[in-house]
């Protein structure tokens, strides 16, 4: 049956609004190559470029980078954002996936600490605690994880131009991944200690499907890896810890210290190494990461409904250097070795927060009010550094952004249930925020901007009879430019410090159910649908600069509005021997308005949000089984995905991440060897089809890869 880990498990289908929950289970059932292949069967989200790096970058319903969507791991944010050339920006962060215990996902504007400065939404991230490992009776626990997976070899050398089609097998234990974690629940503390250890390789893509697209009566190739050929640059070597303790010292006071390291080699290209020509696709030298998260979490909750009081501190340090790699054929017989530009950037993250909940019940229903202040200051450096075709070629430097963005956020909320069919919600936020540049070519030394805003949100929910719900919701939010593009990057933008916030105003009408019983006694049954649309006024694009030859041709400024709007439905019904889960995706109608009265079905050219748009309809079906007295569980997952909801055009069509319509099928079983161990073998893309993943950028997702793994838990 469904495991209700806490509330969060049903929070979906009784919330006033979007949301989502990815459990732990379903992330073991449905881990692949990548990190972001977690958020896949999820409505309206979108890990893009997910095989291309070892980090997520999400996307909402369209909204994507530059903080238009906060990743948040125990409340924390790995503020990183990075040029990829024609793919844009991407906001990483980095976590291994044997560290999380579940997944809540909020879209649009969202209340609370984490959702300062935020349009798009929230993915919160809970990383393991004691209890995930300890069972309830116990006070000591363990947990192993060993696994391995075919159909991906160790890189090459750097500059490595032939791609290799003899893919491992599965007997050839390749790649590794296995963790090790052990805790304790005392009466007065828990403890938990974590490490994690991958190793894979370049995998290869699918040996059947589509491997053009046609365009203005041409015919162009999805991608220069072909069928069943390796995909350079996809692989990754990662070592991670967690500690994590809490001290309770009272009976309503406790105080939880937590750590965590990522340490990673990965491949990566850029957009320019994907599509500009086939001879100029190589292996390049590993990019490197190094991501350190402290965490100081303090709550204080008394037998008394006017405190539960939580106060955080934490720091996230990012460190990386990647590779701005541009297409470049092999010429080295005549001395031309292809660059491969090392650009080092490292942010500081700095995050608090102080919030209260107090509950009241009056003879008019009961009230709930949650109210507190946040603030965040991120300080970014960077080395400048050389772009460059091949090490022979003149030098072009370039400086990533250097200086600090920080974030003051006042926020409350109240609930009012004023009867037991009707319920009304409203927050108000105020958020401020300042810019700083201190880059080294900046005009004065130093350059700052600041402003803030105030952003309600309001919603009812109505409740005809048990278990089903119908909502209404109505939000805005505001997302202040970042440094990159007010002040300035490498990415060849002229500054503008005169860009305004982003404002978005969010519509959406849904329905919950959320029953037992609904047919058989003992069944469970889960349905959220719900139909939104989203304004962003002010919206901050990419445009040309017009400034003339020697000048940078790009720069950022202001739109009038970005419009996306759909149908979410998310649902799931578990009747004990047999389980299912299903998901659609549609999204209605868009438009992007450079003006009041100019609106069209394209993005703005040049604009990063051309590799936003995601697919017009996505769907995703679950079917399992359990089986030999719920020791065996076995079962599919079906995914699809529509063409691209924004057609192209012939300004974008050299920088726009392309895919033709797919459909892939995952294959799982899970068997419970005993009390303490279990072994699952999973089947990805179990009919080897060639595709490119929806905004994955000119890169073939892999083709069939078997993966096996042993969990023991004492």
């Amino acid at each position: 049956m469904l495991k209700h880990s806490g509330d969060f498990v049903n929070a979906p289908y009784e919330t006033a609004g979007s949301s989502s929950y990815i459990s732990n289970e379903q992330i073991e059932r449905f881990r692949g190559s990548s990190a972001g292949d977690v958020f896949k069967g999820t409505p309206g989200v979108i890990a893009a470029s997910n095989h291309n790096g070892a980090a997520l970058d999400v996307n909402i319903r369209g909204e994507q980078g530059q903080n238009r969507v906060k990743v948040a791991i125990d409340g924390t944010q790995q503020t990183s954002t990075t040029w990829r050339g024609y793919i844009g920006v991407d906001e990483r962060t980095y976590i291994d996936p044997d560290f999380i215990g579940g997944i809540s996902i909020n879209k649009g504007p969202t209340g609370g600490a984490e959702g300062a400065g935020t349009t798009g939404g929230v993915v919160a991230i809970r990383t393991l605690n004691a209890t995930d490992i300890v069972d309830e009776d116990k006070e000591f626990g363990a947990r192993l994880k060993v696994g391995t997976s075919d159909n991906a070899a160790a890189p090459p050398a750097g500059n490595t131009y032939e791609q290799r089609t003899d893919a491992p097998g599965f007997f050839d234990l390749e790649n590794f991944s296995g963790s090790a974690a052990i805790a304790t629940t005392q009466e007065n503390f828990d403890f938990l200690a974590a490490v994690a250890k991958r190793r894979s390789g370049n995998y290869f893509a699918g040996s059947h499907g589509d491997t053009t697209f046609d365009f203005d009566g041409r015919t162009y190739p999805l991608s220069f890896t072909k069928p069943g050929e390796e995909v350079f640059n996809t692989s990754e070597e990662t070592t991670s810890l967690l500690l994590k303790s809490t001290i309770r010292w009272a009976e309503d006071h406790s105080l939880e210290l937590g750590y965590m390291r990522f340490d990673s080699n990965f491949g990566e290209s850029m957009g320019s190494l994907l599509f500009q020509q086939d001879n100029g696709f190589r292996q390049v030298k590993l990019s490197d990461v190094r991501a350190d998260t402290y965490t100081a979490r303090y709550r204080w909750n008394p037998d008394d409904d006017l405190f539960d009081l939580r106060f955080n501190l934490w720091a996230s340090n990012v460190a990386q250097t990647t590779r701005a790699v541009a297409s470049a054929p092999d010429f080295s017989q005549w001395g031309y070795i292809p660059a491969d530009e090392p650009r080092f950037t490292e942010t500081w993250t700095y995050g608090g927060d102080l919030n209260n909940t107090s509950r009241f019940s009056t003879d008019f229903g009961d009230l709930t009010f949650n109210y507190g202040v946040s603030y965040l200051l991120e300080d970014m450096d960077g080395e400048q550094y050389c772009s460059r075709t091949y090490t022979n070629s003149t030098c072009v430097y370039l400086q990533p952004s250097v200086g600090t963005r920080s974030m003051a956020s006042a926020f409350s909320s109240a609930q009012w249930e004023a009867t037991d069919w009707l319920k009304f919600n409203g927050t108000l936020r105020y958020d401020a925020y300042r810019l700083e540049d201190k880059a080294p070519s900046s005009d004065t030394g130093v350059r700052g901007k600041d402003g803030g805003r105030l952003n309600p949100t309001i919603s009812t929910t109505i409740t005809p009879i048990e278990g089903l719900q119908f909502y209404a919701l109505y939000a805005e939010g505001v997302r202040p430019p970042t440094m990159r593009e007010a002040m300035g990057s490498d990415a060849n933008s002229i500054p503008n410090p005169n860009l305004d916030a982003e404002v978005s105003r969010n519509w959406e009408l849904g329905v919950n159910l959320n029953r037992d019983g609904l047919i058989f006694d003992d069944d469970q049954a889960r349905l959220k649908l719900a139909y939104f649309r989203n304004n962003y006024s002010s919206y901050i694009s990419r445009v040309a600069s017009n400034a003339g030859p020697g000048e940078y041709v790009f720069t950022f400024d202001n739109i009038d509005r970005f419009m996306i709007s759909g149908v979410e439905v998310s649902g799931k019904y578990d009747v004990g021997p047999i389980f299912s889960e299903a998901s659609l995706t549609y999204y209605t109608d868009y438009a992007f308005c450079p003006t009041t009265s100019s609106c069209g079905n394209t993005a703005v050219t040049y604009d990063y949000a051309t590799n936003h748009i995601p697919p017009k309809i996505q769907t995703s079906l679950t079917l399992g089984a359990r089986l030999f007295d719920d020791k065996l569980t076995v079962g599919m997952r079906i995914l699809h995905s529509g063409e691209r909801m924004a057609p192209l055009t012939t300004s974008d069509r050299q920088r726009t991440a392309v895919w033709q319509p797919y459909t892939v099928v995952d294959a799982f079983a899970s068997y419970k060897v005993n009390d303490h161990m279990t072994f699952d073998l999973k089947g990805e893309n179990t009919f080897d089809r060639y595709y490119v993943d929806a905004m994955n950028g000119w890169m073939p997702s892999p083709g069939r890869t078997i993966r096996a793994s042993l969990t023991a838990k004492f």
